[in-house]
Parts: C-alpha cells; structure tokens; sequence
C-alpha cells in the first residue's frame, strides 16, 4: 500500500513539476523565495543530522548553498523540461523516492547504498589526449543499451540511485546514449563529453529530455586546451557552452588540474570566462598518474592542492558558480566517496571498480549483480577502513594513503582492469608515498601559517601505517 507521506510528496512534486516553469516566466521572485525555503530546510536538516566537527558543518553548509544558489541563478533560463525534471526528479525521486529505497536497503544490509554509479558503456573516442587517465582500457567492446538498461533499473529499483554519470571514452560515441536518457527520464544523467560533437541540434534535443547535464571537458585557454585535446579543441568546447546555453540546458565544465595548468585555471579570469558562458557548475579533477605514459611533472605540487583548496572555497562564496574538488572536499563528504561508499565506477567491459582513478577490480556485472558486487568482502572491508584518516583533506587511499591501495590489492587479489594499471602500486608506489608526504607537510604548513589546527581533527592526525597494523594485528 502506497503511504500517505509518499502520495503527499508525489503530488507536491508533481505540482511543482507544473508549478517551477509558470513562476519561472510570470513570478520569478516568487520562485526565488520557493528555493530559499527549500534551502532553509535542507540546512537545517543538515545541521540537525550532523556529527563532526563546526569546520566540516561549514564546508557542508557551504556545498548545500552553493545548489541552491545555482537553482536560483540558472532556473528561469533553463528549458520547461529541464526546469520540470529538475523538480520532479531532485524533489521526489532522488530525494523522497530514493531515500526511502536507501532505507530499505540498509535495513536489509546494515549500510547504505551509494547515491550515484559512474558508468563508462564505451571507451571509443575520436581525441588523443596526452595522460588521459581512460586511453589504456580495451576500445574494442561497448555495453549494449540493455546491459546499461539493466544495471541503472537495478540502482533505481534497489538503491534508490537516482543520479547517473556516463564518461567513456567519449558518450557521444556510444549510440544508445540518448536512448538511454529517454527510458529513464526519472533520473539524472550528467555526461562528461569533450563537447565537440555537441551542435545545435544536440543542444535542442537535450533541452527537450530535461534530464541530462554535461560537463564538458577544459583545460584552461585556447593554447592550453588545443596543446592537450588537438587544435580547434577549445572553440569547440565555447560552442558547444554557447549552444546548450541558448537552448536552457544545465551544463557545467570539468577540467584535469596539472602543475603546468594551475595559475590560470585557479584565476577570476578562468572562471569569469565560463560563467559568461553559461556554466552552472564545474569540477577539478586532479591530474593522476595513471593511463596514457603517466607523467609526473604534471602531478600538481603539493602546494598548489593546498593553494587550489582555499581558491575553490573562494569561488563558491564569490562567484555566482557552484565548483567541487574531487579531492579537496574530502572535509564536506566524510572522507572518500569511492568503494561503494557514495559512489562506484563501471567500465565498458562490466567490470565495477571503486573508482573512476583506480583501476583495479574484483568483480563483473556479467558474472554479478551490481548489488552483489557492492556488498562483496573487498568492497566491504575498504568501506570498513573509512575515513582512512581524521584529516578529512586527505581522503584518497591512491594518492594521500598510498599503502592502503597496495594493501587491499594484495590482500583480496584485485586485478588490474587494464594493461599497465598496476603500476601505481608497484613501479610508481615510493614517488605516490613521496607525494602523500609531501601533502601532509604543506597542510601542516599551511595551518600553521594561518594559526589553525587542521580540520576535522584538531591537528591529530591517524596514521596510515597505525591504521596498517591494526588490521594486521586483527587477522
């Protein structure tokens, strides 16, 4: 039987579904003072629910704003069908739909599942990036529209995952990708593309869907993206923005951080330039050393992670742009998001790794369900281990606690999921060791010179070899 909380949500959803795109065009301040009230509940629910410390709240405090704010921005120029998606989806599905499904599932399995899959249905793509993380992975088998189908129906019905990534390779060059957005438009799909095959005709057949966001891939200027992605990269990228915002798509940018990049992409001018463009939102990805020829001169100092830190939380109270960093909001996330624990990646050939960057896995899609796989004893025991460290700055079991990747491939026989992978646990282990200390001493550095203890832990760090030899100590 259908409770009466679902059906009072359902409606309200559904007459906000109608309601967003009149107040949108007749009252857009009326629309303005709905989303304030929105966010004064969300916060509050938030602060409510909260258990780590004031400096966490606030980063957490700051993300949720940041939604809003864009929703408020970026409302009245989006399409009616992505002003209706948006309230549907995000009102009911991902929130009341979901979250019921989510509870259901912990009762059953002691932990919840994750809010979004990362899925990579195909590697094929036309670019030839320098270090892009993905070239390595096999190109010649792509999932078909009914395997895809299959996994998102088991996230929706199961998990209550509403949120879908597609990467690749390039999703442009996977056929069914459009005819997947259309049989679930319930959810929320966010498509990292290069952009470049994004023409008019896209942009208004993306409008019409309603549920599909691109982040579209950027490396700074003209001469730095076209240096990296080809040249006529770059104006590509500002027509396909200019296209998806004429026609009311929400889109956003996403952008692989390296030493080299690094001043003009964390400038105002960078920023300003995308938003005049019609950026609703963007994501730093930090240059990792792994796929195409890994090249360490391009991992970012540490000085420029600590640097990027502060710049970003900068943007998101400046600038009328909500920006994330995969890897430095650690603090507003409890820690990683990967292993299961908020988010999983799937490749093209089925096989679920923890995440995007880590390229190992134990189990196939083929062989399991996505269930299956995501309450297995490697998932599990990794999830068990999170946070690896009170230092919520230092969330990554890759790169900042090195020797908890090698430890857990070891330990359960993960294999590599493509040709080369296992390198970064062997080869490249000592100069990612070196890196993760590096890192430890700029932050010790950088609360020091600002005369704070670090976040999240009052300048006690747990260390990774501490944390070691405790699970040893256990078996």
């Amino acid at each position: 039987m259908v409770s009466l909380s679902k059906m009072k949500n359902y409606l309200m959803a559904k007459g906000m579904e109608k309601l967003i795109p009149a107040l949108s065009s007749h009252s857009p301040q009326t629309l303005v003072n709905m989303i304030d009230k929105l966010r004064a509940h969300g916060v509050e629910r938030m602060k409510n629910n909260h258990q780590g410390t004031p400096e966490e709240l606030e980063r957490r405090v700051e993300a949720a704003n940041g939604f809003f704010e864009m929703a408020k921005r970026k409302m009245n120029s989006l399409s009616p069908s992505t002003q209706k998606k948006l309230a549907f989806n995000a009102f009911f599905n991902a929130i009341n739909l979901g979250d019921e499904k989510r509870e259901e599932y912990f009762k059953k399995h002691g932990e919840y599942p994750p809010f979004f899959l990362l899925m990579s249905p195909s590697m094929a793509c036309n670019l030839r990036c320098f270090g892009c993380y993905a070239w390595k992975y096999p190109k010649e088998k792509a999932m078909s529209k009914e395997k895809v189908s299959e996994i998102i129906t088991e996230a929706k019905q199961d998990m209550g995952i509403y949120f879908i990534s597609i990467t690749g390779g390039e999703p442009t060059f996977w056929p069914p990708l459009e005819e997947v957005v259309k049989e679930h438009d319930d959810a929320f799909f966010q498509v990292y593309t290069h952009g470049q095959n994004i023409d008019e005709d896209t942009a208004k057949r993306w409008a019409d869907y309603g549920n599909i966001y691109p982040a579209i891939s950027i490396e700074g200027d003209e001469q730095m993206t076209d240096a990296r992605r080809g040249k006529g990269a770059y104006k590509g990228v500002m027509k396909a923005m200019d296209n998806l915002q004429k026609h009311g798509v929400l889109f956003g940018f996403s952008l692989t951080h390296t030493r080299l990049n690094h001043e003009f992409t964390c400038s105002p001018q960078f920023i300003d330039n995308l938003i005049d463009h019609g950026a609703a939102f963007g994501w730093y990805f930090q240059y990792i050393p792994v796929g195409r020829d890994p090249q360490f001169e391009l991992v970012p100092t540490a000085g420029q992670r600590v640097e990027r830190r502060h710049i970003i939380h900068q943007i998101r109270k400046e600038k009328p742009i909500l920006v994330y960093d995969f890897w430095n909001d650690g603090d507003a996330v409890d820690g990683c998001i990967a292993w299961g624990r908020k988010y999983v990646h799937i490749t093209s050939l089925g096989y679920v790794e923890p995440c995007v960057f880590v390229h190992f896995a134990k189990d196939n899609l083929y062989d399991k369900t996505l269930g299956e796989a995501l309450r297995s004893d490697c998932f599990r025991y990794v999830r068990s281990k999170q946070p690896f460290t009170n230092d919520l700055r230092m969330p990554c079991p890759q790169i900042d606690h090195p020797g908890i990747l090698k430890h857990v491939v070891e330990k359960f026989g993960m294999k590599p999921s493509h040709e080369g992978a296992d390198w970064i646990v062997n080869e490249h282990h000592d100069i990612i060791c070196q890196n993760a200390t590096a890192l430890k001493a700029a932050l010790a550095e950088d609360d020091k010179k600002r005369g704070a203890a670090c976040p999240g832990c009052g300048g006690k760090r747990v260390c990774e070899a501490a944390l070691l030899a405790d699970d040893a100590a256990g078996e």
